[in-house]
């Protein structure tokens, strides 16, 4: 081989190197440094550069053969080998698949139920001011990410497909206008880099992995697109049009069976050993206060329940209504009346407290009695998450018995 095919061959290693890390497939070996800070800036943020100068130097390498005696073989193969990287990096690069949604289009929720059907996944997310806010989960799946710039409470949704696991944090102080590419995945739970503080954030960890940046979260639901609406028929549903990029992107994941919610099928492999004591992809309600962790499966909600409990010293009480698919954890302590204890009405979607007396509805307000006009406040947590990567970060998590009323505190297996 000439210098020239040596320069050639030299581009088509410089593109790969600068490509190829962060492709789905290839980032099942790399995701662990792309999860890192560091690694994060050498292959989202340097890379560029070490592409521009593959580019460069396929371009001489050209020039040179013009020059000379014409193109060789090894030349041509260089050029053919190193466009297949390019193309490979515009389908597979996370840059591209995941790229988040900065200005979000709402549709009032009368359109999105015409649109999708009552029986449609909603992420649900109640700002500080309660104002609610609907994004379909099959929408968000593929960029993640959505910023809410509007209000006085602007935030971002993250969704990811793989942990089935949802989150909303405020846009504001140390956090405010991020910057962020979706870099990794740990434990199938998604990892974004903050281009302004330099800083890698885990999902289910809710703060940087370096620093001491940690992110306000915000109270966020799955539920029904039906269910949404009847709990907020005023609300509005971010929305938008289906890319070839979506249909690619949940064929690849279909194939692997990641989202069916039966199948033992993941991607990333675990941290540590699996916990067996519930099944792999069971759904959960993970609860962390103070660094106490606990779960609550599913299946404890159905039919619409009231659970009391006590966690990281906060009071709390889980409630369900719409036969399950509404779930919310609420701290149970009343302004007035210290922690109170609630019961079902049996009218639809009420409680009752039995120290006053009071009525109140399945979003935690008081409508009626000397309660009246208060409202409990929505503990943030992993809303239907998947217990395997809920035990995944929460090592010998305590799971919640209803037959004793206590957490089952027995080590990951």
């Amino acid at each position: 081989m000439s210098g020239t095919d040596w320069m050639a061959a030299l581009a088509v290693l410089l593109s790969a190197i600068s490509i190829l890390p962060g492709t789905l497939g290839i980032l099942m070996l790399t995701n662990r440094v792309a999860a890192t800070a560091v690694g994060a800036r050498l292959i989202y943020q340097y890379s560029v550069f070490v592409l521009a100068a593959s580019f460069v130097l396929l371009l001489w390498a050209w020039a040179r053969a013009v020059a000379g005696e014409g193109p060789s073989m090894p030349l041509v193969l260089a050029s053919v080998a190193y466009l297949g990287v390019c193309a490979f990096g515009f389908l597979m690069h996370t840059r591209f698949l995941f790229r988040p949604i900065r200005e979000p289009v709402f549709v009032p929720i009368a359109e999105a139920v015409k649109r999708f059907g009552p029986e449609e996944e909603v992420v649900g997310v109640i700002d500080s001011q309660g104002t609610p806010y609907g994004f379909i989960a099959r929408l968000a799946r593929r960029p993640h990410i959505v910023y809410q710039p509007e209000g006085d409470v602007p935030f971002i949704m993250t969704h990811c497909i793989l942990s089935h696991s949802s989150m909303a944090y405020e846009t504001s102080g140390a956090f405010r206008d991020p910057q962020i590419v979706i870099t990794a995945a740990l434990s199938n739970n998604m990892v974004f880099y903050e281009k302004s503080r330099q800083c890698s954030v885990i999902q289910i960890q809710n703060e940087a992995r370096e620093g001491e940046l940690r992110l306000e979260t915000m109270p966020t639901i799955m539920v029904g697109l039906g269910t949404w609406a009847a709990l907020f028929p005023g609300s509005r549903v971010w929305v938008r049009a289906i890319e070839w990029r979506d249909i690619f992107y949940l064929k690849v994941l279909a194939r692997a069976d990641v989202i069916d919610p039966d199948s033992p099928v993941l991607v990333y492999p675990l941290m540590h050993d699996r916990d067996e004591r519930l099944r792999l992809k069971s759904l959960v309600m993970g609860v962390e206060i103070n660094r106490e962790t606990r779960a609550y499966p599913e299946s404890l909600f159905k039919p619409d329940a009231v659970l009391h409990d006590e966690l990281g010293g906060t009071p709390l009480l889980l409630v369900s209504a719409f036969d399950g698919d509404y779930i919310q954890v609420f701290d149970r302590r009343s302004g007035s009346s210290g922690a109170l204890t609630f019961e079902a009405t049996g009218s639809s979607n009420r409680l009752r407290d039995k120290e006053t007396g009071s009525e109140w509805t399945c979003l935690g307000v008081c409508v009626a009695g000397p309660n009246e006009g208060e409202k409990l406040t929505p503990i943030p947590h992993y809303n239907k998450i998947f217990w395997f990567t809920w035990a995944d970060f929460h090592p010998g998590t305590e799971i919640y018995e209803r037959a004793s009323g206590a957490p089952s505190r027995a080590v990951a297996g």
